[in-house]
């Protein structure tokens, strides 16, 4: 299978960050499966020819599209992890409970393509398993004495946290889903002050 080219200029890197966005507005839209690679084309205004020319299949656009969106939390996560370094444990664990529901928010595609990793990305990287592992580097600057294998507990655990959010603030049933996510930021406040206790 010929793999995605990357682009060497300017006006390349600007197509396909075109594309890559027309794709994530179709993923959204119409889910994994039904997207065309000539519906990414045409809503990126581009030829199908330069759509095959960066990306030769549906399966490169989404594992390209999926690296962008981990560049963009690892971001997310790298400030967090200055955050967790200066010890202001309110803000990160305000920060912490919001990211995943501010993310997938902006980005509707992220959660359809991580929901077809399994079936239909067989070789892209695993996604939750190198978010888990940024989660946990922010944890290690928050407390840099715990072993190595408490740090990874922990980071499950409060990616766990992080996704309950995102459910608490699409569940239809709760009165006041604000109210909801403050009650869950208070769990995360406890649990990140139970892990630097733990960790000193």
């Amino acid at each position: 299978m010929p793999s995605a080219k990357a682009p060497s200029r300017a006006r390349g890197r600007a197509r396909v960050a075109a594309l890559l966005d027309a794709a994530g507005v179709e993923f959204a839209e119409k889910g994994y499966e039904a997207t065309t690679m000539t519906a990414i084309a045409a809503r990126a205004d581009s030829s199908i020819g330069s759509l095959y020319q960066f990306f030769p299949t549906k399966e490169q656009v989404a594992a390209g599209l999926l690296e962008h969106y981990l560049a963009s939390l690892g971001d997310e996560l790298d400030q967090l992890r200055t955050l967790a370094s200066s010890g202001d444990l309110v803000l990160l664990a305000a920060r912490l409970t919001t990211a995943f529901v501010t993310f997938r928010v902006a980005h509707p595609a992220f959660v359809v393509l991580v929901d077809a990793y399994d079936f239909a990305l067989p070789g892209a990287l695993d996604v939750r398993t190198r978010l888990r592992g940024a989660i946990g580097t922010v944890l290690e600057a928050l407390a840099p004495g715990m072993p190595a294998g408490e740090l990874a507990v922990r980071a499950a655990i409060v990616q766990h946290l992080m996704k309950a959010a995102v459910a608490l603030s699409r569940d239809a049933t709760i009165a006041d889903p604000a109210a909801a996510l403050r009650a869950l930021e208070g769990v995360m406040l406890r649990y990140l002050e139970e892990t630097v206790e733990t960790g000193a």
